[in-house]
């Protein structure tokens, strides 16, 4: 019955299935509960079956996400189509993935490398090609790192080479490029003519090489059409380059006449005719053997040139070439204006940049116009943004480079230092820093040097020049420096360190010298170590610090007895020794020099030491031997300075040798002894007289007086006044007191208003006292007096008198009472 029925369940199963299914359920749990081994067993399989299901579901979403990541394939077919955006969007989604492993990465670098390198050729600014080069080469590097494509190996070689070659990286590319065709085994032409590029532009060019691979390209038969014209004739221009003109002729007559236009006939054959003129001239200097021949023939070829049209592909090149053969055939006027009218037609063009260049070489080397000259070299370099970037068919950068180094070099040998530091000035980005400042270093060594040695010359102001000489030696001396440091690494570093310390001590920075010296014992332990020494010497010496010159001095002769430079180290520090009355030391090392079997008497150290000795035995109060070797050096014929100073010794030497017989004469007894010492003062005295009258007459015609000059002829007044008063007293002579008077007023006329012309009114009333004239001599002590009022307060009297102010007005105040 109905009403009898029970009410429905909500689950949609049968009753009866879902009786069994929970009745299945509690016969599993019961018998689970009879044993704890049963309880395991049941927990275990349902963790299992929980395992599994998700396993799988995580299996089935993987194979889902795997089905829509791209492939390699996908990538490459994308790139071989030019698709190059679509071919990086596919990378990058493979990449994203995740799931690339370490062996699989070179496919996407490959193609990333590859389309780079793609959009590079295509790029209108030179250094925007540079760097979209510079970034496949890394791409393309690290593809061949991890392994190109399967099939992708000679194109992924032949792109990395490339890329390397465009950004600047020649040598490694020319490697890559090389190692691609030795290994090739398919059509090697690209790679040929690539590697035939790469050599002609490479600094310097192969030109050997670069044939080699035109050869190759052209023994192939994938060559042809308009391709082959067009590495035939880079092949003339490589048989130009080469010197092999006839060889560069029958290839251009072998090229068919349709398949070159006449244009680019006539400009082939014009580069043939010029390169061997160019040669020539390079080769036979004599202007008088004129090579005929070769000026007919580019002279007909700049007709034929001057006919292509300026709409003419070849126009560009044309032009210039003509301006080439006007410079090349002495018509200098011409060659100017045409390759100033190229350089304002293609302004910003390789063309224009060699025409600049053209245009400098003829204004420095014919016009001698240095000015019009750096200007078209500077107009030329400022569109040289980096020499890696730079590519010029016209003037490829190992001619640049040469042409800016010789016009430099030119400027030195002209002594234009001006203009070769100028020029110097703008090569950093031609040569790099490194060289450019080798380069300023070089020129301004020249330049320093030369404001030395010709100081003074046609009217100039010899202390401005030697002043402008000795800083251009100190800057060169910074400059060496700071290559120094750029060279640490490299051998060049003590040769760098050594340019800079004798600059600076050539330029008298001897705290400078000394501390590059220093650096350079430190780190050279052969080469110029005594000259190293000498020079530390020198420069401490110069400094005030005696007691280290002497030692680098010292150390230089012991242990480099047999070097050149040991001979002017003895001088040196002899020199030293002397002023520090280390007197028998000194003498033992001039004695060395004049004894020593390595020097002549021609040898300038031996002069200078012969000189040094008998200055030695003067200042010792030796006077017979001091003027024996005095007048031994003036004959030796040293230089003019000391000479003049030898002979003053000599002079001074005579008159002090007189003060013995002067006092042997006042204690003689008898009529002999007087008679023999007045014989003996009267020598000596004439002697000292004739030679103090030599220095001055010397000193009187010399052109620059230096303040030693000017102390000596101020003392040849005075001193030739007391020889004068000495003998007028020996002889009794008034003619003597009146030359002695004569003398001493020199003096006071000559140096007014300094306290040692106090002396000279004091030894004129001397002389007015034994010519009986006591009114005269009082007026000169009034007039000493007179003097003595007027002079400074702070006047040093005791530099050049041997009284104090006091002192001299108590000594002039009791000579008036004569």
């Amino acid at each position: 019955m109905a009403a009898a029925e029970p009410s429905k369940s909500n689950n949609d199963a049968p009753p009866r299935q879902r009786r069994t299914l929970i009745g299945s359920i509690q016969a599993v749990r019961q018998w689970a509960s009879a044993s704890p081994i049963r309880s395991i067993a049941v927990g275990t399989g349902l963790l299992l079956l929980v395992v599994g299901t998700v396993g799988t579901w995580l299996y089935l979403a993987a194979l889902t996400v795997q089905s829509g990541i791209p492939t390699i394939d996908d990538a490459l077919a994308a790139y071989d189509k030019h698709e190059w955006e679509e071919a990086r969007y596919l990378v990058a989604q493979m990449t994203d993935a995740g799931t690339l492993t370490s062996h699989e990465y070179g496919g996407p670098l490959f193609v990333l490398g590859a389309t780079k390198a793609a959009e590079a050729d295509t790029h209108w600014s030179p250094a925007m090609r540079q760097s979209q080069y510079l970034i496949a080469s890394k791409y393309l590097q690290e593809a061949k790192s991890c392994g190109f494509p399967k099939g992708r190996t000679e194109e992924g070689c032949y792109l990395l080479g490339r890329s390397l070659l465009e950004c600047g990286e020649t040598a490694a590319g020319l490697e890559v490029l090389e190692e691609a065709l030795a290994t090739s085994k398919g059509d090697p032409t690209q790679l040929n003519l690539s590697l035939a590029t790469a050599c002609i532009e490479a600094d310097p060019p192969e030109y050997q090489k670069a044939m080699k691979h035109i050869d190759a390209a052209l023994e192939g038969e994938h060559l042809t059409g308009r391709d082959r014209v067009t590495t035939l004739c880079k092949r003339i221009e490589v048989l130009s380059r080469l010197g092999r003109f006839n060889e560069a002729r029958a290839t251009l007559q072998a090229i068919p006449s349709d398949q070159i236009s006449a244009s680019e006939q006539a400009l082939t054959a014009g580069r043939i005719d010029v390169e061997e003129l160019r040669r020539h001239l390079g080769v036979h200097l004599d202007p008088d053997a004129r090579p005929t021949k070769l000026h007919d023939s580019v002279a007909a070829s700049i007709d034929q040139l001057k006919q292509i049209s300026p709409s003419d592909d070849a126009a560009e090149e044309a032009m210039l070439l003509v301006g080439d053969a006007y410079a090349l055939t002495g018509a200098t006027n011409d060659a100017i204006r045409q390759f100033e009218r190229v350089r304002k037609l293609f302004t910003s063009s390789t063309a224009g940049v060699a025409a600049s260049v053209g245009e400098g070489d003829l204004y420095r080397e014919f016009k001698r116009d240095d000015a019009q000259a750096l200007t078209a070299y500077r107009r030329s370099l400022s569109m040289l943004e980096s020499p890696s970037s730079y590519r010029n068919a016209y003037l490829p950068l190992h001619d640049l480079r040469q042409r800016m180094v010789a016009a430099h070099a030119d400027f030195l040998a002209r002594d234009q230092f001006e203009s070769a530091l100028t020029l110097a000035e703008q090569l950093g980005p031609l040569l790099g820093k490194t060289k450019q400042i080798e380069l300023l270093a070089h020129t301004r060594t020249a330049w320093g040097k030369h404001l030395i040695e010709h100081a003074g010359e046609q009217g100039g102001d010899r202390q401005a020049d030697l002043h402008e000489g000795r800083l251009r030696l100190r800057e060169a001396g910074l400059e060496y420096e700071q290559l120094a440091k750029r060279e640490f690494a490299t051998r060049k570093y003590t040769t760098a360190v050594w340019d800079s310390a004798q600059a600076y001590f050539d330029g008298q920075s001897y705290s400078s010298a000394a501390r590059m010296l220093g650096d350079y014992l430190r780190n050279e332990p052969v080469q110029r170590n005594a000259q190293a020494l000498l020079l530390l010497g020198q420069a401490n010496l110069a400094l005030g610090k005696a007691e280290d010159g002497i030692l680098a001095l010292e150390e230089c002769i012991e242990l480099h007895p047999q070097d050149a430079a040991v001979f002017r180290a003895r001088l040196d520090c002899a020199k030293a020794l002397r002023e520090n009355s280390r007197i028998r030391d000194a003498e033992q090392l001039l004695l060395a020099n004049l004894h020593s079997s390595g020097l002549t008497p021609q040898s300038a150290e031996w002069r200078e030491s012969l000189f040094e000795l008998g200055r030695l035995l003067h200042d010792t109060g030796n006077f017979d031997d001091a003027i024996d070797r005095l007048s031994e050096a003036v004959e030796r014929d040293i230089d003019t300075g000391k000479a003049r100073l030898a002979n003053y010794m000599i002079a001074e030497s005579y008159r002090q040798a007189a003060n013995k017989p002067l006092a042997d004469l006042d204690k003689a007894k008898t009529a002999n002894e007087r008679e023999s010492s007045t014989r003996e003062v009267q020598k000596l005295l004439n002697e000292a007289l004739r030679h103090y009258e030599k220095v001055r007459s010397d000193i009187a015609g010399s052109n620059s007086v230096s303040p030693l000059d000017r102390a000596m002829l101020r003392n040849c007044y005075m001193f030739k006044g007391s020889a004068l008063f000495e003998l007028g007293r020996v002889e009794g002579s008034p003619e003597r007191f009146r030359d002695a008077i004569d003398e001493f007023s020199n003096v006071s006329t000559l140096y007014q208003n300094e306290p040692f012309v106090l002396e000279t009114f004091v030894q004129i009333a001397n002389c007015q006292q034994r010519r009986k004239e006591p009114v005269k001599a009082r007026l000169n002590i009034d007039q000493a007096l007179q003097l003595l009022a007027q002079l400074p307060a702070d006047a040093d009297f005791l530099a050049t008198t041997n009284f104090t102010r006091s002192e001299w007005e108590l000594m002039l105040t009791e000579m008036r009472k004569w």
